[in-house]
């Protein structure tokens, strides 16, 4: 009885870890998503109104949108199709 107490405890330190090892890379994935999001406005926020950095920082820091900028082109040419937007919801 008391080997099993033990089991039944041990398990439950390993589920309980495990939960919260899930629960900490989520935040960090949610956090890269959002500095990723602050560095696209950084050096394309002309393109919205604010001010740009320096053109050669731009350029240099440009290689590094190369995701950020796909994902608004893509957006950007299906923006008045419904069926597209929610085709890619679905991920098809």
């Amino acid at each position: 009885m008391r080997h099993n107490l033990w089991q039944a405890l041990k398990q439950h330190l390993f589920d309980l870890a495990a939960g919260f090892k899930d629960h900490s890379v989520n935040a960090l994935e949610r956090e890269l998503q959002e500095m990723e999001n602050a560095f696209a406005l950084l050096v394309c926020g002309s393109l919205t109104g604010l001010p740009a950095p320096p053109t050669l920082l731009g350029l240099k820091l440009l290689p590094y949108l190369e995701r950020e900028m796909t994902i608004m082109f893509a957006k950007s040419r299906s923006l008045d199709d419904k069926l597209a937007q929610w085709a890619d919801l679905v991920d098809l």
